[in-house]
């Protein structure tokens, strides 16, 4: 029985940097109409194939003028304009007759901008009746025009590579009349959950057993980021066949995955597992952060294997430590930042220098707009339900000691920031 316990243990950054190092994954192109793009990631540079909006257009319902003709008007002195015609949006107007001096057109929003005028009055400052228009108001030149080119203008760049598409970039392309887009195809994420004390959710808990639940929280997670899951299923504790089951992973997904076995105890077979495949390279196993300190990473022909916690609120931190990373990698994107929130801790926090530490907290806002972030806990790996009663995680790095009661700190969110219950805080 192996019960030796870890050597060292890899600075986070350090450990997080060296894998990505080692991974060498390519994703394919793929072809894909934009009403399906949603969340892939760009694989192109798209430019603007003409100028969007392709002519002059009018912002606003109103009256298409010359807009010097207007340089006088005001309520107690109106311009009379005479009324030419209407125009929607969508007509033609190559027929119509030029704007002169004092004439104008009805046009509506969207509608294009007859020869000779340069601006629109909105409606709200006119006064119409028996064809003629009275303008109450000045309008300087191109007042209330969308102008030809405004959006983009023809070869402007409307995606770049690694852009993850959202939808005002398929409205774009839309509007650029790209009905096409070429994207990566999504990273492809195999899970492996050992362990023999694990059940099928549904099945019936013997004496010992408890519920694969990891495996949700993991296969949700991937696909909240976008990624495609693949569920292997549970493997008991045996050598060969975790092996296996890795190797048949690395052939069907970019990374695998696996929960459970990952320590130092008798049954904690996965790395000895991964070590076997050929072509196997140890990253690192131990990282000096808590909770999640015996996770490990292999790179396996290019491809990353990770070994992390079976219990669920390691295996989150784990995720959001590595996984991500990894992900926004093999997209070529760059990670989005984590909301954070300012506030007064309310006890004192001690932390193990050296280590990296992932606080479950709880944060409310009082009366007076102040944040107030109270630690739930920081071991307990498989409690989840501080997860669910908190809404953050404080992030004390591996130098600090730690923070006293009333020092102000910054935490992520992760759900809403209700009131607070001002009676309780001191």
């Amino acid at each position: 029985m192996r019960l030796v316990g870890f050597k060292e243990f890899t600075r986070v950054e350090d450990a997080v940097n060296k894998l990505l190092s080692y991974v060498n994954v390519s994703l394919d192109v793929i072809e894909l109409p934009i009403n399906e793009s949603l969340n892939y990631v760009c694989a192109e540079e798209v430019r603007a194939p003409y100028d969007i909006p392709p002519f002059d257009r009018s912002a606003v319902d109103g009256y298409a003028v010359k807009a010097l003709s207007t340089t006088s008007a005001s309520p107690f002195n109106p311009i009379y304009f005479k009324v030419l015609g209407t125009v929607e949006a969508g007509d033609d107007i190559s027929n119509l007759r030029p704007v002169g001096e004092y004439d104008a057109y009805l046009v509506f929003t969207g509608a294009r901008i007859p020869q000779g005028a340069d601006a629109v009055v909105p409606v709200e400052d006119t006064v119409s009746g028996d064809g003629e228009v009275r303008i109450l108001r000045p309008v300087p030149p191109y007042a209330n025009i969308s102008r030809r080119g405004e959006d983009f203008k023809e070869g402007d760049v409307i995606l770049n590579v690694g852009v993850q598409i959202k939808p005002w970039h398929i409205a774009a392309l839309a509007s650029a009349n790209i009905s096409k887009v070429r994207v990566y195809r999504k990273v492809r994420v195999s899970i492996i959950n050992t362990g023999s004390e694990l059940v099928e959710l549904g099945s019936e808990l013997s004496s010992g057993k408890v519920v694969n639940s990891t495996k949700f929280l993991i296969e949700s997670y991937l696909k909240m980021i976008n990624v495609e899951p693949v569920v292997l299923g549970i493997v008991p504790d045996d050598l060969e066949v975790i092996r296996g089951t890795v190797i048949s992973a690395l052939n069907n997904s970019d990374i695998v995955i696996i929960t459970g076995g990952t320590s130092v105890g008798g049954k904690d077979l996965v790395p000895e597992a991964v070590e076997g495949i050929e072509g196997s390279i140890k990253v690192f196993h131990g990282v000096a952060m808590r909770p999640g300190r015996t996770t490990g990473a292999y790179v396996v022909k290019g491809k990353p294997v990770l070994i992390v916690s079976g219990l669920p609120v390691a295996c989150l931190v784990a995720l959001e430590v590595f996984l991500k990373p990894l992900v926004s990698h093999l997209n070529k994107t760059e990670e989005v930042p984590k909301p954070t929130i300012s506030g007064y801790l309310t006890r004192k926090l001690a932390n193990e220098v050296g280590f990296k530490s992932f606080y479950r907290v709880s944060i409310c806002r009082n009366s007076n707009g102040d944040y107030y972030i109270e630690p739930l806990r920081l071991t307990g790996s498989g409690i989840l339900s501080t997860l669910i009663r908190g809404n953050g995680i404080l992030v004390i790095p591996e130098n600090v000691e730690g923070y006293e009661a009333g020092e102000r700190v910054t935490a992520e969110v992760i759900n809403p920031i209700p009131e607070c219950d001002d009676s309780k805080i001191t």
